[in-house]
């Protein structure tokens, strides 16, 4: 009985790599890492579209002013993202978070975004938590 819990266990590690827990790596190649005074530097000069990726509730309850929620256009089971709702110019500056440095979604629609051809691609690794942290205004 404990081997077969022990195999259902390694099977259900190899099947889901990454843990929610586990935090996202520091870089993210082609892809431009931003902190939250630097988005909000962008969101106030109108430079940038932001998309935040938590769940409709979440971003319901606050979000970075102007950010568009992208949480219906990923699927979380498959880590794929559904990029025909981001801007038809490829060199729009699109950003990208989730709740904070453990938001895998935001990291695979940063990563994806880039792979499809968008070339001014940003990710604000630290998310809502950091922007909270550093009381910067909240839309609602």
């Amino acid at each position: 009985m404990r081997l077969l819990a022990f195999a259902v266990m390694l099977v259900s590690a190899i099947a889901h790599p990454v843990w929610a827990a586990d935090e996202t790596p520091m870089r993210l190649d082609g892809v431009r890492v931003v902190s939250a005074s630097e988005l909000k530097t962008m969101v106030e000069q109108g430079t940038a579209r932001v998309y935040d990726f938590r769940k409709k509730a979440s971003f319901v309850e606050g979000h970075v002013p102007g950010a568009m929620s992208g949480a219906p256009y990923y699927d979380e089971r498959d880590t794929t993202l559904d990029t025909s709702f981001l801007p038809s110019d490829r060199d729009d500056r699109v950003v990208f978070y989730s709740h904070g440095t453990t938001g895998w979604k935001s990291y695979y629609a940063a990563k994806q975004a880039k792979e499809a051809g968008y070339r001014n691609v940003l990710w604000m690794r630290g998310g809502y938590a950091e922007w909270e942290e550093n009381e910067l205004p909240i839309e609602r």
